[in-house]
């Protein structure tokens, strides 16, 4: 545990610096420096807390004579509090400042697409939160501190790293809040015991869905990996033996303890709106562990953050499945080639093969081509899979900006899928470059999303997206959905 004064040692110099380069005069206060704060939460707060520092000495604290026009000190004032509140540790930034202009997100909100009827319909507390949006800014002109294209999304997304949140309160003319509220210690976690490949291994139980065991679902085999139907969803199945390689003779796990499921199962594995299963040979219990971190010359593999002893003395790697999954999906990226032998030696597990699929009778589907734009490899797999067995062809966009410069530099397609959570650019960054090119502006394009909220299904469609289907979906919906799409018929909500 680590107190709130390491963390924000230099943000009084920060103050003074920019109070000299600015000509503001502001005063930073500090309450409950001495409130202890996990080690490992600590060092990921630094960077927002210092964002939402210079937001509000930027956009919160107003000039000397705009303070003494409104009959306010001269000096702007901003505090930084934190306190315990159970098993949370709240923490603050206010500024005395103008307060956030409700009208300026309203304004800009309506330039992004959004309906008066869906504005009108929003609570204080949501149109606060539209500032958190990527791409989202109130700024007049590009400064230092503003404009920059770093913007509160940045801040949301790296508070959930650490299973935190922030919410924001403003009064007008009286200042602003943001308030972020952290878990109390990581260092405490509730994991799954699990056992793959001979090798015992903790799971922490956020982010998973469900264990199923393996002869209660379906598996299938798919063009480059196998499959299961979950809940009428298509989910990868991840044998981690065949990505987990050893290079020294590896030791099974010996305890005399009784595992409680000793048949082979899956943790279905939830990351945002993809799901995947993970293998398993045996499940050993759910426990509260304390993590213990590893330090070393040699740094973890990718997917694991430290590791926890039992009771009986064996060390445990403690596994981050959503961050062990994504180095699975970079891996691929990188090594396609070499996926389908990676998948050669899967489980036999005498379950019964999927019967064969029927395909759509799509009178131009030989002809039609359909570009998927995602950054997940396992979601643009699957719908490749989908779509080729409908009889599609299937290009692949790795995210936003791959797929734009694929159509600007002459790839012909007659419709796209896109996702919106994209980096480098996001799927209304897609809708926007190719509407705004006189010969792509007539291409249907179909977001497929987990975004499900009106507000955004709305600004899609504002920015010219052809339909929108929230995630999760089913398959066949999709593809009545292309057709109707291709065939210019009357769309049907998903």
């Amino acid at each position: 545990m680590r107190p709130l004064s390491d963390i924000v040692e230099r943000f009084p110099r920060t103050v003074r610096d920019l109070s000299l380069q600015y000509g503001k005069t502001v005063e930073l206060k500090i309450s409950g420096g001495g409130t202890l704060i996990d080690r490992f939460v600590a060092v990921h707060l630094r960077d927002p807390l210092m964002h939402l520092l210079r937001n509000a000495f930027d956009h919160g604290i107003e000039d000397t004579e705009t303070r003494q026009a409104h009959g306010k000190p001269p000096q702007g004032t901003i505090e930084i509090r934190a306190a315990h509140r159970g098993n949370q540790t709240l923490i603050s930034i206010s500024d005395d400042g103008a307060g956030i202009n409700l009208t300026k997100i309203r304004a800009r909100a309506y330039q992004m697409g959004l309906t008066d009827e869906i504005l009108d319909g929003m609570s204080q507390s949501v149109l606060l939160g539209m500032i958190f949006e990527p791409g989202f800014s109130t700024a007049a002109q590009v400064t230092n501190l503003s404009g920059r294209g770093i913007g509160m999304d940045v801040v949301r997304t790296n508070l959930e790293q650490i299973r935190s949140e922030v919410k924001v309160d403003t009064q007008p003319g009286l200042g602003t809040t943001f308030t972020i509220s952290v878990p109390f210690t990581l260092s405490i976690v509730r994991v799954l015991l699990v056992e793959s490949g001979g090798m015992q291994l903790a799971f922490p139980t956020d982010g998973i869905e469900e264990m199923i065991r393996l002869n209660a679902v379906q598996v299938f085999d798919s063009p480059d990996q196998k499959v299961i139907n979950w809940e009428g969803l298509t989910v990868p199945l991840i044998h981690l033996d065949q990505w987990l390689e050893f290079r020294c003779p590896q030791r099974n796990s010996v305890t005399e303890a009784t595992p409680i499921i000793s048949e082979p199962s899956i943790l279905i594995i939830s990351r945002g709106d993809r799901l995947s299963g993970i293998y398993i040979d045996k499940f050993w219990g759910e426990r509260e562990v304390v993590i213990r971190q590893v330090e070393n010359i040699i740094s973890l593999p990718a997917g694991f953050n430290g590791c926890t002893i039992l009771e009986d003395g064996h060390v445990v790697p403690l596994a981050d499945a959503a961050k062990l999954l994504e180095w699975i999906d970079n891996d691929e990226a990188e090594d396609e080639t070499s996926r389908p032998q990676r998948w050669r030696h899967l489980l036999q597990s005498g379950v019964e093969e999927e019967p064969p699929r029927q395909q759509l009778a799509l009178p131009q589907a030989q002809q039609t081509s359909v570009l998927v734009v995602d950054d997940s490899i396992n979601m643009r797999q699957l719908l490749r899979t989908t779509l080729e067995q409908a009889g599609y062809g299937v290009e692949q966009g790795k995210d936003g900006q791959d797929a734009v410069d694929q159509l600007f530099g002459g790839l012909s397609v007659d419709a796209i899928v896109c996702d919106i959570e994209m980096p480098r650019l996001d799927g209304y960054g897609v809708l926007a470059e190719i509407k705004a090119d006189a010969k792509l502006k007539n291409l249907p394009i179909i977001m497929l999303t987990s975004r499900g909220s009106e507000k955004h299904r709305q600004l899609a469609m504002r920015l010219g997206a052809t339909a929108y289907i929230t995630k999760p979906y089913q398959d066949h919906e999709l593809l009545q959905m292309i057709e109707q799409v291709l065939q210019q018929q009357p769309l049907s909500a998903v």
